[in-house]
This record gives structure tokens, sequence and C-alpha cells, in this order.
């Protein structure tokens, strides 16, 4: 525990009190807090603060700024934290460290931080040698005392919690598949719909990352060795569990297992009625935010709720939905379940937003085209309404607007939705799509950096088509499903092997079965050297696609397949419908044949223009509220 002022800060839960009450502060300025206190009184350089509390990850001064200011807001009282020009910031005032429990006594002062507030600081930049002997100096002239009372305070401190700087303030936690041990396999949806529920209850956690975890897979197997899934997930917590039916009872029983030690850490079982799917949500909801959220160290929520459901079919119908795959066909199952879900209960938010997860994916990938966009659009709205602070349905507005091009709204909330929830991944990668659609790749990267360092397990594919044209064909390959399990996966992976010249592995994965997604038999056709006439032939079925960035991949295709002119029409399709292309194009092997034509040259500057534009506008003021993001 620290003590400043009319401040507390419980390191261990990672709150913040001041005048007695708890401030909702995120997670990120908290951690700024943390560095500084630990070295109160000293000048730590922004360099310091970016890696110990973004570890790993490229970001600007400004969002080291903007994490002080809000700091400096939740404190109240602008003399605590100092900013010194050109360097970093210093905290400053008399600091108060303790462990509760372990000493009835007051709290001592921390001696470093009094005596080096005392002490002369410095006013230009120093290198790492200078700055080391200046540490050492002010080391030396604190004394043998404090340093014998600084070795107390902190072996105590370090009971509870390591020192390492560059270790997130968030703990991370995977779900995994439940296990359906009884017979009765009409309950086998419960196995990712239970995990499913548990997430979303833990999803408005502070101080909690949740890792996503494929439903099937190794990680659904009874005999999964937990301490090598920890270990693969990067988790020191899994949360797992098995049902039963028996008779008309369902029997729940959930755990949480510390992965480095391989024990429980808690355990609890509940019935319920197995005709009674609404009291077996209220049930699952209020353990999870309950005992289990204490056994991950969860002390405080995010205050955005979920209405629970109200109609026992349609949260079973909604549950179902959630265990079918998102190929083309599974989509169309789950399209005909939500929408009866939505009928009989119009208020569930969560299956509104499934839904229009749904529909979109049979806009795209199914042959839906923008009339099951616009019912996506519609179906996100509708989530809106009903849950305003959720960001789920503004992560889907915004991939829409970006797909129309319409970036630099789209660019806007984006940003917003990072603001009010920084821990989240998804809205990480849905400000890399905006990034990438306007030819901001670098930026785009990453931000899906941040995704990895926040999910590991990625079940976003998009990232995919960011390290592709970023021409880091490893990279893009991490992000694609490795079992191919998906007609997405085989897509991508086909676009991957071929620019990395691994005509074979291409071919063999063969064409997706994406309806009007024919340009892919073309590629392959290519690819095994087929006769031009069938080529030819094939090129005209290419047709043009909703997403301008499918057209620049179709674009991409017909320039591989030598069909220059239809070639250089798709391109320029895709940059005057805002998919900015540049400096993909530039990067992309599949145009090397195209780079002294004129006409390629002519939609080359189009597409610098369309990302410069993007640049120069997209730091707009957004707006605030988020009920107008869907505008």
């Amino acid at each position: 525990m620290w003590r400043f002022g009319e401040c507390e800060f419980d390191e261990l839960n990672y709150q913040l009190t001041v005048r007695n009450q708890v401030v909702d502060i995120e997670g990120k300025p908290l951690e700024v807090l943390r560095q500084l206190l630990l070295r109160a009184g000293e000048v730590v350089r922004k360099e310091e603060l970016l890696e110990a509390v973004w570890p790993g990850v490229l970001v600007v001064d400004a969002s080291l700024a903007t994490a002080v200011s809000k700091l400096r807001k939740a404190l109240d009282d602008d003399t605590f934290i100092k900013t010194v020009p050109k360097l970093g910031y210093r905290f400053c005032g008399p600091v108060r460290c303790y462990v509760p429990g372990k000493d009835t006594s007051p709290p001592a002062d921390n001696p470093a931080a009094v005596l080096a507030n005392e002490l002369p600081q410095p006013h230009g930049l120093e290198d790492g040698a200078s700055r080391s002997r200046a540490s050492m100096a002010r080391r030396i002239l604190v004394g043998g005392v404090a340093a014998i009372l600084l070795v107390g305070i902190f072996i105590g401190l370090t009971s509870f919690r390591s020192f390492n700087r560059t270790v997130p303030m968030a703990r991370a936690v995977a779900i995994l598949p439940f296990q359906n041990v009884g017979k009765n396999s009409s309950f086998e949806y419960l196995r990712s719909a239970l995990p499913d529920q548990v997430a979303n209850s833990l999803s408005m956690a502070r101080s909690l990352t949740i890792r996503p975890v494929a439903a099937s897979g190794r990680y659904a197997d009874a005999s999964l060795d937990l301490h090598q899934a920890g270990r693969e997930l990067d988790v020191d917590r899994i949360v797992t569990g098995h049902y039963v039916v028996a008779g008309d009872q369902l029997q729940i029983t959930m755990e949480t297992v510390d992965t480095n030690e391989n024990r429980v850490l808690w355990h609890e079982t509940v019935n319920v009625p197995a005709n009674d799917l609404l009291q077996l949500q209220a049930q699952v909801a209020a353990i999870s935010t309950g005992n289990l959220a204490r056994s991950l160290g969860v002390t405080a929520f995010v205050n955005e709720t979920t209405p629970p459901p109200s109609n026992e079919e349609a949260y079973e119908l909604y549950l179902r939905s959630l265990a079918l795959d998102w190929d083309p066909a599974p989509t169309r199952n789950a399209l005909e379940l939500l929408r009866k879900s939505v009928l009989l209960d119009p208020s569930y938010g969560p299956a509104w937003g499934q839904l229009s997860l749904r529909y979109y994916s049979a806009s795209r990938f199914g042959g839906g085209g923008p009339a099951m966009l616009q019912l996506s659009d519609a179906a996100a709205e509708r989530q809106m309404a009903l849950e305003p602070d959720s960001p789920g349905p503004v992560a889907e507005l915004t991939i829409h607007r970006t797909e129309r091009g319409d970036l630099v709204q789209a660019h806007q909330q984006a940003r917003e939705l990072i603001r009010r929830r920084p821990d989240n991944p998804n809205n990480h990668h849905v400000l890399s799509y905006v990034l990438r659609y306007g030819g901001s790749l670098e930026e785009a990267g990453r931000e899906c950096d941040m995704v990895v360092l926040l999910a590991t397990k990625v079940v976003w594919g998009s990232c995919s088509t960011t390290f592709m044209e970023l021409g880091n064909y490893p990279r893009a390959m991490d992000f694609v499903r490795k079992d191919l399990s998906s007609e997405w996966s085989k897509a991508h992976a086909i676009e991957v092997h071929l620019r990395e010249g691994k005509t074979e592995e291409a071919i063999k994965i063969g064409a997706p079965k994406i309806p009007h997604w024919d340009s892919y038999k073309m590629l392959l056709a290519c690819a095994q050297g087929e006769p031009s006439s069938e080529i030819k032939a094939l090129a005209h079925g290419v047709k043009v696609d909703d997403d301008p960035e499918v057209n620049y991949f179709f674009a991409g295709h017909l320039a591989y397949c030598g069909q220059t002119e239809a070639a250089l029409r798709m391109l320029k399709l895709a940059v005057e419908r805002n998919y900015c292309s540049y400096p993909a194009m530039d990067k992309d092997p599949f145009f090397n044949q195209l780079r002294t034509n004129p006409d390629f040259n002519q939609i080359r500057q189009a597409a610098i223009t369309c990302h410069e534009d993007f640049v120069a506008n997209r730091l707009q003021a957004p707006k605030s509220n988020m009920a107008e993001l869907s505008d």
C-alpha cells in the first residue's frame, strides 16, 4: 500500500482511493503512478515509463502525456506529479509505503523518497552512465539507515508482487471449453456457450485480460496439461469446468487453477434446473462476478451492464448459435437461430450483437452483399440502443464505415474506443483495420502487436493482411489459422505463400469456397501454369466486390496472371473507394510487371493522395458521445 497526501494506492488490487473514495480510472494511468511511486523523488524518464507501462509496444509520447493527465485529474492535486521538461516526470512529496497485515504500527515514511525530494534535480539530458552515477550518489547520501529500512520495506512488498517494471498491470486469464461429462448430447453446445458467458461477465473486470481461446482443438481436450497450457497461453490462471445432466438438474462445476503451481485456487459447483436456462445465465453471471472474480484478484468492474435475457427459448437459441463455426454454411444456420432469438426476446443485446456479426459474415463471405451488410448495421444499432456503453456494436459499425470509405470518421471512432477501453484487444484490432485502409501500415502493425500483447491467442485474422502488405510474410502467417480450418484462412495462406514464392504450398491448399471469390481459382491456375486461354476465361469470372480491400486483392491476382487491363481497372476502383493501397502496392510483388505502366503510376499517385488526405484529416476532434458514433 502507498499513501501520499489524502490518497492511497493499493498496489495488489490496482485501486486508487482519494479522500476515502475509490476513483474510477483506467489501468495505464495507475501503472504510471506505480512506476513513479517506486522511484519517488527521482526523475523517471519518458522512455523508461513507456517501456514499463507499454512493454514491447511502440507508442507515442502523447499516450504517456494522456495517462499522466488522467492521473493528475484523478488525484485532484497537480503538485504530486511534476513534469521535468525534455526528461520525464517526478513524484513529489512524502510517500508512505507498507504491507497490510505485516505491521500494525503506523507506516513509516519512505526515507528514499523524503530525502530525494531535497536533492537537486538534473536540468539537462543525461546519458545512461551519468544517470547511474547520479543515482549512486543519491543512494550514498541517503545512508546506511535508509538502506536497512528500504530492505525491510521491499522484502515485505515482494511477498505480494514482483517489482519488475516491465510486467504489465493486467492479469491474464484463459477460459477453456467446458467438458460435457455426461451422455446427454443435446447439451453439447454448452461446451463453448458456458465459457462464453463467463468471459462476457468477466470482460468488464478491471485489471484483467481474457485470452480468447478457440472452442475446438487441443484446449478442449479433457486430458489437457494445464501447466503446459498456461505456458503456451502466457497465463498463470486458467478457468475450466465441466457439467453433467442428472435427471432434471444441470450440475456445473467451475474452478480456477494456478498453472505455475498446478493447484486449484477456487472450486464451486452449482445446480440449476436443466429446463431453466435463464436461471443458468443468472447463476453463471453471479458466480463469475463474485467468487470466480475474487479468485482472480478482481475487486472492481467497469460500470457497463448488460440486461439479462428474459425468454428462455430465445436464450437457448442464442447459446446454440455460439457453438457454430463462421464459414458460410454454419453462418446461415446461426442466422436462423439468432433471428428467432431476437424475435422472441428483442431486449437482449448480446443476441443482436451476434446477429450483427453473422450478417456481416454472410455479407462478406457468404455472398449476401450490401443487403446483408445493411442488416448487420441495423442489428449493431439495435444492440447499441440496448447497451449504450458497450464497445462491441461501435467496433462493428467502425469496420463497416471503414469498408465504405469513410476513413476519417472511422478513425475517430476507433480512437474513442481505445480511449474508453485501452485494455480491449478488439479495439486495437479495429484501429489497425482503419489504419491499414488509410495506408498507415507501420502504425497498423503496431496496433496488431498490441492485439497480440493483450490477447496472445488471436482470433482476428485481419492483421495477416497488414503484415503481408508490409512484406513481413512470416509474421502474416502468425495470424492465419495453422490448420487452415476456415475458408478465409485458406484464402490468406494462398496470398502469403505466393508472395513468398512458395508456389507448391499455395497450390496444395486449393481454392477457398467463398461465394464470388472465384478470383482464387484463376490465381491458382496461373500458379500451376495452365494455358493462357483458360486463364483468360477465368479472368472474366472475377467480379467486383463490395469491400475495396478485396478488390485490391483481386487486382493483384489479375496482375499476377498477366491480365494487365483488368488489373488496372480493379486497382483503380479500390483506390477510388478509399482503399488507399499506398505504400502497399509499392511492396507487393504481384504488381512488379506493372511498375513501368503509365496507368499504374497514375493510380499509384491517386493512392498516395488518398493516404496523405487520410493522415492530414484523421486527427480532427472526435465526437465525445458514444451514441453519436453510429451517425
